[in-house]
């Protein structure tokens, strides 16, 4: 059986290229500033096997090179020359061209989707460091100056996020840019997140989940220490002498911002949306709160122990907003009525009762 001639059977050597010139391997150098720096072995092989078999098809370029005349620096196709010295050939089929920049090698890199995004902030920063403006920058590349500003943000990166993206688990521009910005605001939050998340969960829609959790937690976290901060604790007169008509008056001039009404409202909202069930609420509120929320109750608690004429007393509960529909009016009517059925008071159980009647 005839075998098909490889050029491996040969000493290998380098195709003739129409246009382009045979050049020997050991007078070809790789451009130590290119932006590309990744090269995947596996890749490099494959390619070095068909080079074994077919040659290069496709020459690279080159330049004089000014330190060692008569040598050259690749301008680009590095990876053909590095598959090409694997594959044992000795001269190499290339274009000199002199009018050739840094620039050039991230259009053409660039063009063939062949840069990683580590590699483009590298070749970014370089440029800035060397005076450049990100307008210059991006015309110099053909991209537009937010291009360069969103890989720019990349060059100064807190360590942890610096890790993930220069070890390749997370190559997105743009959710590293995301991320950066919320470990601004949540820097260990993000780095617990970090550390027990996969590299595959690490995406942009779970960055914005991310933070907009945060965000929540942050907003529930101030209301409720603001609250703490500007809330005076009720005084509540619970002996004999008990005004029922006075406590009404102190209750109706308050209004609703009051601090014991805010958090009545903020309990109700979390209790109608299902966040928070009754026995999160009491594990969530400071004892100060509880003792807020206890103190205003246990007037209409107490109301209730000494209702006379049910009628009446709703209706001029009503007439005077306590049992208004805005959140805190379900609290006050139902700690109404355990003291009208001569129940114990119990925050736990008035809220666990609201959100029953919620449900």
């Amino acid at each position: 059986m005839v075998r098909k001639k490889a050029l491996s059977d040969d000493k290998i050597k380098a195709p003739d290229v129409l246009g382009a010139s045979q050049i020997e391997m050991n007078l070809i150098i790789e451009d130590a500033t290119q932006p590309r720096k990744l090269f995947d072995a596996a890749s490099l092989e494959e390619l070095s096997e068909t080079i074994k078999l077919r040659g290069v098809k496709t020459p690279i370029s080159v330049r004089p090179n000014p330190s060692k005349p008569g040598t050259y620096i690749i301008n680009h196709g590095a990876r053909r020359y590095r598959a090409s010295k694997m594959a044992g050939l000795k001269r190499i089929p290339a274009y000199i061209d002199v009018d050739y920049s840094l620039a050039d090698q991230v259009i053409e890199n660039l063009q063939r989707d062949n840069l990683s995004s580590r590699e483009i902030v590298d070749y970014i920063g370089r440029e800035i460091a060397a005076g450049k403006t990100h307008e210059q920058i991006g015309k110099g590349i053909g991209k537009s100056a937010s291009y360069v500003s969103l890989h720019a943000a990349a060059l100064d990166l807190p360590d942890p996020i610096a890790e993930i993206f220069n070890s390749g688990k997370l190559t997105d521009i743009a959710a590293i840019f995301n991320l950066k910005k919320v470990f601004k605001h949540y820097p260990l939050e993000v780095v617990d997140w970090l550390n027990y998340s996969k590299p595959e969960d690490i995406t942009r829609t779970k960055i914005q989940q991310f933070r907009k959790f945060l965000e929540t937690k942050a907003d529930e976290k101030s209301i409720v220490n603001e609250l703490t901060r500007q809330t005076p604790l009720l005084e509540v007169d619970v002996d004999d002498d008990y005004d029922e008509s006075a406590a009404k008056k102190k209750s109706s001039s308050s209004s609703h911002k009051t601090a014991s009404d805010q958090l009545l409202v903020y309990v109700y909202v979390r209790l109608k949306k299902k966040t928070h069930s009754p026995k999160d609420i009491m594990k969530k509120l400071p004892d100060a709160q509880k003792k807020i929320i206890s103190d205003a109750l246990k007037a209409y608690f107490i109301a209730g122990q000494k209702c006379k004429d049910l009628l009446h007393s709703i209706l001029y509960s009503l007439k005077d907003g306590d049992f208004d529909g805005t959140g805190r009016g379900a609290f006050n009517l139902t700690a109404f009525f355990f003291g009208v059925n001569k129940k114990e008071f119990d925050l736990e159980e008035i809220i666990q009762e609201v959100y029953l009647n919620l449900s």
